[in-house]
């Protein structure tokens, strides 16, 4: 397991860089049920990349709306389609996987997109650091109202896994070698298989490199998952943390505490909503993890979006 780093290396063009040396070949994998016109985005995103060794697989779960009418546009650019019921978004993606034939693997979301020049970057850091097995980079995040920020990806990471989910799914690549060692996705997960994805790679030893360009976008809409399923968060992101976190996965139930006790009790809101009782036995605990667990493992709780999501208030901001 380690980290290296990318920071200072700038984006190049195709034509700058492939006559000096071989790019690896990207299998991407995009998973589709019903999305609308965010197929359309997600797919010129990937066309326009211009990367010269690409397979795109197209995993539908069977679409009825726009977003079929747009594969089939699209039919001759897709390498491989599969259009079959499937059992979640994850399952969609190990069948999407699994016709996979390219050096170095990644997914988009069917509501995402990638940035001009990403595939490029990654091919390029890939092929300079045949040590690596994953690639990070920034990404783009863009609310329903607006608001888009970049979040930066952490050196970090690995050391921060176990505990919160600090990984921007559609900035991420890793190697075909590390997907064989670590295997499927797993499909009992509804939101958390891909946090779970990154906790096993590193539970694997695999080196993890960043590199500070912004390589994809990613929205969130009123109605999307990732928005809407607070609690659900909750209860997927106790076994990911029981599983791969620190004290013995210990740490999932003093984030559950918190969580049941003060945080769904508005002891975390700005201003605080709790009675001033439970407020105080709030500090009282929170003074007493930060002896027992440390600071940074106490900070990496993260939780009190998913219980803004349960009310049905704004969480981004």
């Amino acid at each position: 397991m380690g980290m290296i780093s990318a920071a200072n290396q700038e984006p190049v063009g195709v034509n700058d860089y492939t006559d000096r040396v071989i790019l690896p070949r990207i299998s991407l994998v995009i998973p589709n049920l019903n999305s609308g016109d965010g197929f359309e985005r997600a797919i010129q995103s990937v066309l326009g990349q211009g990367y010269p060794d690409l397979q795109i697989i197209v995993a539908d779960g069977g679409s009825k709306d726009s977003s079929w009418e747009s594969i089939q546009r699209h039919r001759s650019s897709i390498d491989v389609l599969i259009n079959e019921p499937d059992d979640g978004q994850a399952d969609g993606i190990n069948k999407g996987f699994s016709l996979a034939d390219g050096e170095i693997h990644c997914w988009l979301c069917s509501d995402d997109e990638l940035l001009p020049g990403a595939l490029l970057q990654v091919g390029k850091v890939m092929a300079e650091n045949p040590d690596a097995d994953v690639v990070i980079g920034d990404c783009e995040r863009v609310f329903a109202d607006g608001l888009r920020f970049v979040v930066e990806a952490r050196d970090d990471t690995w050391d921060i896994i176990g505990m919160q989910n600090v990984v921007e799914q559609s900035a991420t690549f890793w190697r075909a070698g590390l997907h064989e060692r670590i295997g499927e996705l797993d499909r009992s997960y509804n939101l958390a298989f891909d946090w779970d994805y990154w906790a096993r790679m590193r539970g694997a030893g695999a080196k993890l490199l960043t590199t500070n360009q912004t390589l994809s976008r990613y929205y969130f809409s009123d109605d999307n998952k990732s928005g809407s399923m607070g609690y659900q968060f909750s209860v997927e992101a106790y076994r990911v943390i029981k599983d791969h976190g620190p004290l013995g996965g210990w740490i999932a139930d003093i984030y559950r505490f918190l969580y049941l006790n003060f945080d769904r009790k508005g002891c975390c809101d700005k201003p605080p909503r709790a009675s001033k009782i439970r407020m105080g036995v709030f500090c009282v605990c929170w003074g007493t993890l930060r002896v027992l667990i440390g600071r940074t493992r106490l900070r990496a709780y993260n939780w009190h979006f998913a219980v803004l999501q349960e009310r049905g208030e704004c969480w981004w901001r």
